[in-house]
């Protein structure tokens, strides 16, 4: 089994890390795309608009408001039995990506 490297550098910041994780993954780009040309959208929107599977749609969108890259409407804990609207965060999806251009480019 193939080793996961973490680097050893202290460039490697949490945002980078973040950055890493919400754009190193087809589908979370996609959803962040859709998201930011259509708007609030309930996790159904989102499953019936991208080329992924509700169980994966949930787990992608669980992962972008870990790093903040999207946002939504109702808080955890209280989401049961409503349908929440996720939104894409233009202003954090700039910061990551910043983070991760600088980490890249930057000596």
């Amino acid at each position: 089994m193939p080793r996961i490297t973490q680097p050893h550098d202290d460039a490697w910041s949490a945002d980078v890390e973040a950055a890493v994780a919400t754009f190193g993954n087809r589908s979370r780009n996609e959803i962040l795309r859709y998201l930011s040309a259509h708007g609030p959208a309930t996790r159904g929107d989102i499953v019936a608009a991208v080329s992924a599977g509700e169980p994966s749609v949930a787990k992608h969108l669980l992962a972008l408001e870990e790093t903040s890259a999207i946002v939504v409407d109702v808080e955890p804990g209280r989401r049961h039995g409503r349908s929440p609207r996720y939104s894409a965060n233009p202003a954090r999806i700039k910061e990551l990506l910043a983070a991760h251009l600088e980490y890249l480019l930057e000596s």
